[in-house]
């Protein structure tokens, strides 16, 4: 009679056991890398939080610095104000360094990878990306007087070899370029305060041409823009109303630059007015 192998019950007992064993370290194993990938991707994503945050915050500093000088009388301050500006804007692009690097953590390190994960953490960056964008469109007005177009604006979050640290899609342009608006019209006033009465009448016609390209995008092809279109609005109503005073003065009180301040000066605040009172309704 053939030889043939016999288990024992003790030989199927310590099979089992070890065979359980060994799915019980699988699923350990396999639970412990989800939670390893897991820590790391909320760890990138408060990185990129704060990168963000540093972003927004540089650049409304460069706004404010723009604002300070850009309507000053002398020529060489606002040639100074302009090469400071863009100072400014090269540390802010330095963070975007940082953002691109954090991506290139990613797996092994690739082009695409890093890519996918600019996708997948698209909104922890876009709100410091806008703020970028408004700051940059402004600083660009003010040395070019038009609209700065998207691939200047994706040159200049580009690296020295022109591959881009983040990309700029054309919805961040179009609400960078929504915000800028408001930033013009602080301008506006701030230039008729120190008795420029051109700029105002530019920047009215700038921002009018700017709002109506605007108003042709859908709401439903890009909501948030139609929430910032009513800021537009508001602050396109306020520079008109400055510019419909000035002009309807220009020549009653042109030997008069304090008169006319006033009376622009008043006509803002009978806006501000007018818009909180439409508010508490």
């Amino acid at each position: 009679m053939a030889d043939v192998d016999i288990l024992m019950p003790s030989d199927i007992a310590e099979s089992s056991t070890s065979g359980s064993f060994n799915r019980k370290q699988h699923l350990m194993s396999t639970f412990e890398a989800y939670r390893s990938e897991l820590d790391a991707d909320n760890e990138r994503r408060e990185k990129l939080i704060i990168i963000s945050r540093s972003i927004t915050q540089l650049s409304k500093k460069l706004i404010f610095h723009l604002h300070r000088n850009a309507t000053s009388l002398s020529t060489n301050l606002k040639e100074k104000c302009l090469k400071e500006g863009r100072l400014k804007e090269r540390e802010i692009w330095i963070n975007f360094k940082k953002i691109k690097d954090e991506l290139n953590t990613i797996g092994s390190g690739t082009s695409e990878e890093a890519k996918q994960g600019f996708w997948r953490w698209n909104r922890q960056v876009s709100p410091g990306l806008e703020e970028y964008i408004e700051a940059l469109s402004f600083l660009y007005y003010l040395e070019n007087k038009s609209l700065i177009p998207l691939k200047v604006v994706q040159k200049s979050l580009s690296d020295e070899d022109g591959d881009p640290l983040v990309i700029v899609t054309p919805e961040d342009y179009i609400l960078g370029m929504s915000d800028l608006t408001g930033e013009l019209m602080r301008y506006a006033t701030n230039a008729l305060s120190t008795g420029d009465h051109q700029t105002p009448l530019e920047v009215c016609d700038f921002v009018r041409t700017v709002k109506a390209h605007f108003d042709g995008i859908s709401p439903q092809m890009l909501y948030k823009l139609s929430k910032k279109q009513e800021e537009t609005t508001r602050s396109l109503e306020k520079i008109e109303k400055v510019c419909y005073a000035l002009r309807l003065r220009l020549i009653e009180f042109a030997d008069k630059p304090e008169v006319l301040a006033m009376i622009a000066k008043r006509a803002l605040e009978d806006a501000a007015d007018k818009e909180e009172r439409s508010r508490d309704e």
